[in-house]
């Protein structure tokens, strides 16, 4: 990590360029990275940075290049990159927390009422102009009557920064907040200000899940969980994809068993016909977006600042936002 030494910067993904660095450097950027395209991609790269392509084990360990060091996600999640061959390469993994967290907030909100109170199919009965034209409008045909918000109980599944923004703007909109302590946690593990999962299940009209994607995550709302709830109750899911059993989720919206839901995550991404259920027109009153949920000015702005500040603080021997951290390299110094 010295500054004299000139890095090739590889951008594998990103909709914003990167902005300049004041280290000696050349930048490689790309819109999209295939998995066919990657290991060329990377065999010259010293720095990657990346925000949702794949860097699997096998590809990261036979094709980096011997002077990769850093690798920077651009944003909180790094799922996506293989921890095990960033630990066997002995390099640097750093992410860029909380700076979407207004923006998913608000993301997470806005699916909830898309789907609380059915603006798509009002918004199809409206244009099309002569059913309405016709008739009183059917509000009974839209569903279950909506609660207000004073009437609703939020779960939060996972309580970090997003899961605590989510909490406040709920309470502002006069929710009554209920935050899940991890799932099989026994009555004694329990923390304060937390309540069982499974009675966050029960209680709760709406479940918002900002959790990441790990072993313990994985299929997390799955078709018991979805029974345990209330069949007036919603999901939104703006943590990631895989959290929830994406079939489960499809057969318990036919099948009524909840009342709706609102996704911009997918387990496989980007979702087709082809590798997602939730994609099925048949699927009722479920709102989707395509993992859209950070976008706004803000989040934007903050993202590039800390790419910037993760490579230079790297490179000058003070790294920041360190996941892992690779040979040589001391977090805090």
């Amino acid at each position: 990590m010295t500054t004299d030494k000139r890095h090739h910067v590889v951008a594998l993904d990103g909709h914003v360029q990167l902005p300049p660095l004041s280290i000696p450097h050349t930048i490689t950027s790309y819109t999209s990275t295939s998995a066919s395209e990657l290991a060329d991609r990377i065999k010259d790269a010293t720095i990657i940075v990346c925000s949702a392509t794949k860097l699997p084990h096998a590809t990261l360990v036979s094709s980096a290049s011997p002077g990769l060091a850093l690798i920077t996600s651009m944003g909180a999640g790094h799922d996506h990159v293989s921890h095990d061959a960033v630990r066997e390469l002995g390099v640097t993994l750093c992410n860029v927390p909380a700076q979407n967290t207004d923006s998913v907030t608000e993301h997470a909100i806005a699916l909830y009422f898309a789907v609380k109170r059915r603006l798509l199919p009002m918004h199809a009965y409206t244009v099309d102009g002569e059913s309405w034209g016709r008739t009183k409008v059917p509000v009974r045909s839209f569903g279950q009557v909506p609660r207000t918000c004073g009437e609703e109980v939020l779960g939060v599944v996972g309580y970090g920064a997003l899961g605590k923004s989510v909490a406040r703007m709920a309470k502002a909109l006069g929710m009554r907040v209920l935050v899940a302590e991890r799932k099989g946690a026994t009555e004694t593990e329990i923390r304060e200000g937390r309540v069982a999962f499974e009675q966050v299940l029960k209680e709760c009209t709406v479940l918002i899940l900002t959790c990441p994607l790990d072993a313990s995550t994985r299929n997390m709302i799955d078709s018991a969980e979805l029974r345990t709830m209330q069949n007036s109750a919603i999901v939104v899911n703006v943590g990631r994809g895989g959290v929830v059993n994406e079939p489960a989720l499809a057969a318990a919206l036919k099948a009524g068993t909840i009342a709706g839901a609102g996704t911009d995550v997918f387990e496989h991404e980007p979702a087709t016909k082809e590798n997602c259920p939730l994609l099925d027109p048949e699927v009722p009153n479920l709102v989707l977006s395509p993992h859209v949920a950070w976008f706004s000015h803000k989040t934007i702005e903050g993202t590039l600042q800390t790419i910037k500040a993760n490579i230079e603080g790297y490179v000058a021997g003070k790294p920041q936002n360190v996941v892992i951290a690779g040979r040589g390299v001391t977090v805090g110094a």
